[in-house]
């Protein structure tokens, strides 16, 4: 049983959702394009230093097992696709460092800083609302927790609903949002669910190697309350790489943006397992409608950055 502390906010206290614990979601990127709901499942296991994600009913599968080797290793097994079919499946790794060690990766915001804010009915369901604000440079991000406590006000809380709203001060507009649905939340998990499939060969991720971290743990942005995330970090090497240089700074905020929302959306489709993969190419910090204009109205298999 998950032990919970009190907070001073009416004496509620603060969800802990234990240290072994399997749940459902349904990521929601409502600023990156036409994507569908993402549907994943989590088994997560902190005592034994594992865990594992699968997305896309488990076209894609994750383990993130701290014990292995020195620092750890991430394994995932995912399809390649030709214009049809899947035509095999690659197996890839990630190993830990000293300065980076692979951690069991939870599919619940760590709640420290948290304050409760409110009761609400969501979606028909009377929930605890928790919630963070957090800011860096321009960016202000708000991170709201929905849970529900079935058995009473102090029975253990039940994750619901996960949302951050992005807002940038310079812009002076909302300009970033994604969600998370949760359900069929557990304290059970099944301890051979954590282990990868043996007698493979597990090979590098493929370039660029920037990119390697949210490849192999593209859950840990989502549910991470630190403005600045993986995603944000790669808009130097793509600037970089397209010479990019922006009028003011203004326009930078404005292009990082939409660098990231491409950067989720062609992740989120490579992890469907469909007959074309994703890149991010030279329109990755372009509008919809710019890339509209840029390319006469066509979306490209392959080419949607």
């Amino acid at each position: 049983m998950a032990e919970e502390r009190t907070t001073g906010a009416g004496g509620r206290t603060v969800p802990d959702f234990g240290k072994k614990y399997h749940v459902k979601g349904e990521l929601n990127l409502p600023y990156s394009g036409d994507s569908d709901p993402e549907p994943f499942e989590v088994w997560y296991d902190l005592e034994g230093n594992r865990s594992r994600i699968d997305y896309h009913n488990s076209t894609v599968r994750t383990f993130l097992i701290g014990n292995d080797l020195d620092y750890g290793v991430i394994y995932q097994v995912t399809p390649v696709t030709n214009d049809t079919e899947i035509q095999a499946i690659k197996y890839f790794q990630l190993k830990g460092t000293k300065e980076d060690p692979i951690r069991p990766q939870a599919a619940l915001p760590d709640l420290q800083g948290f304050e409760f804010e409110k009761m609400e009915d969501y979606a028909g369901v009377q929930c605890e609302v928790w919630k963070k604000v957090t800011q860096a440079g321009h960016k202000k991000n708000t991170y709201r927790l929905w849970v529900k406590r079935p058995e009473g006000s102090d029975s253990p809380a039940v994750p619901y609903h996960f949302e951050m709203e992005g807002f940038n001060t310079l812009l002076e507009s909302h300009n970033d949002k994604y969600m998370i649905d949760y359900s069929d939340f557990s304290s059970q998990t099944e301890s051979d669910i954590f282990t990868p499939p043996g007698g493979m060969t597990y090979e590098e991720f493929p370039d660029p190697p920037e990119e390697h971290q949210i490849l192999a743990n593209p859950l840990q942005d989502y549910v991470s309350t630190s403005p600045v995330s993986h995603a944000h970090r790669l808009f130097g090497p793509f600037k970089e790489k397209f010479e990019r240089q922006y009028e003011s700074e203004k326009e930078h905020e404005e292009r990082e943006n939409y660098f990231i929302h491409t950067l989720r959306h062609v992740h989120s489709m490579n992890r469907a397992g469909l007959t074309f993969s994703c890149g991010i190419n030279h329109f990755a910090d372009r509008s919809k409608a710019e890339k509209a204009r840029m390319t006469g109205g066509l979306i490209i298999p392959g080419l949607l950055g």
